[in-house]
């Protein structure tokens, strides 16, 4: 088997805009599948919620940090202190989904990665730019891990 940048991705910070409950659901049921059949070992999920959404609505799951603008004090650090230590841990890769506007985006460029990728979005911090035609999750993570399966490395 061929190594490529999807199959020797070991750990993984994924970065997830919230819409709706169903965006979410659609979110959480792909990536399952997709890390079920994956060398992953290690996954956190920060999914950035306005800050009109209560947290307390959202189905809780242990892998995913629910982060709003009302998580950080009045100097920007973050209050989560368990999402804080998961962000001092090293990651192979970023994949962030859709636009960078979230406060949540400063602590992640504090970060190393080996692999830095932004869908959706033209940061230059992203060292891999993926443009998804959709923006249902189910088909942006199966167009994502098809386009990382492609990029073989030596």
């Amino acid at each position: 088997m061929k190594k490529n940048l999807w199959n020797t991705t070991q750990s993984l910070l994924v970065v997830f805009n919230y819409e709706n409950l169903d965006r979410l659901h659609d979110f959480r049921i792909s990536l399952d599948k997709l890390l079920t059949n994956s060398a992953i070992e290690r996954v956190i999920i920060i999914v950035n919620i306005d800050k009109e959404v209560d947290k307390n609505t959202l189905p809780p799951h242990f892998l995913i940090y629910y982060n709003s603008s009302n998580d950080y004090n009045f100097w920007g650090k973050l209050k989560d202190i368990q999402l804080d230590a998961e962000l001092k841990k090293q990651y192979d890769t970023l994949l962030w989904l859709g636009e960078t506007k979230k406060k949540s985006f400063n602590e992640v460029r504090k970060m190393k990665f080996s692999n830095k990728i932004g869908v959706n979005t033209n940061d230059s911090f992203f060292e891999l730019h993926l443009n998804s035609e959709s923006d249902v999750p189910s088909e942006m993570l199966n167009f994502v891990v098809e386009t990382l399966k492609k990029i073989t490395l030596a």
